[in-house]
Formats: structure tokens, sequence, C-alpha cells
């Protein structure tokens, strides 16, 4: 199962829109690389980069919510910390033998985001909305910037 990008997934702030669009792409370029029967290598390669891009785009969602004071911050960290732990069950299953594992992860994964993006993130979108004064995509910006500098 592929997720594409829509207009109904935007949260209205074109910076986290964008990681969100890079998200989708770098699942669904997963879920292609298992269909296709890439080797073990290949498809952990894969799941490093979404792993390391799933990890940045939290920090900087988070950072984000922080900077706006968003007042649902914390549950919206738990929900995140759901993926982030699936992940790495998926992947230690997989280290294990279980080749199911990284299927059922891909599958998951992207029901995940697709669900998570429409469910959780547009409150925070919408959360925005109602503060018009703030410049919400130049916070976002500033928010990726100190994610990318503390990974570096």
């Amino acid at each position: 199962m592929k997720v594409m990008w829509t207009d109904e997934l935007s949260v209205g702030v074109p910076e986290l829109d964008e990681q969100h669009r890079r998200l989708i792409d770098l699942l669904n370029e997963f879920y292609d690389a298992i269909e296709r029967g890439d080797d073990e290598q290949g498809i952990c390669k894969f799941l490093e980069g979404v792993e390391e891009y799933t990890v940045f785009h939290f920090c900087a969602e988070e950072q984000f919510m922080i900077e706006i004071n968003y007042p649902d911050l914390e549950r919206h960290q738990k929900a995140h910390q759901i993926l982030i732990s699936e992940v790495k069950s998926a992947q230690a299953r997989y280290q294990n033998g279980d080749r199911k594992a990284i299927r059922e992860l891909s599958a998951f994964a992207l029901a995940w985001l697709y669900s998570h993006i429409l469910k959780v993130d547009k409150k925070y979108g919408n959360y925005c909305k109602e503060c018009p004064f703030l410049n919400t995509n130049l916070i976002a910006k500033r928010s990726s910037n100190k994610c990318l500098e503390n990974a570096g």
C-alpha cells in the first residue's frame, strides 16, 4: 500500500508539509524496495534512511511545537514514540531472522504516517490558524535548522 501526497494532508506550514512529503516519498521508496525484492543490504540502507529522516522530522516538529507553545506537545511526542518503537522493534526482529518484520513495518509506517498527519498533525495546523500573528514557516525553518545542527 502506497500513500500519495494530497492537499488534504497539508498542515498549513510549508516547511513541515515539505518534510511530510519527503517522509511519504521515503516510505514509498522503502515499500517499492521490499516489493522488488531488493537484497538485505539495500533494504537495510532504505530503513536507515527512513529512520534518520523520521528522527530529524520529529525533532523539527516537536521543536516547532515548543516554540509556538502548542498545548498538546506531550501527547504528540508520545505518538511519535509509538512509531520509533515500532521501527526499532521491526529492526530487531529482522536482524533476528524474521523476514516478515520489514514488510509489516512498511505497511504499518505508511498507514501510521497518513493517519498521524490527518488526525494529529492537523491539530497543530489548526492551532497555528488561531494565531495568525505567528510566522509559522519561519519558526518551522528555524526549528529544522536547530535539529540539523544538533545532528551534525
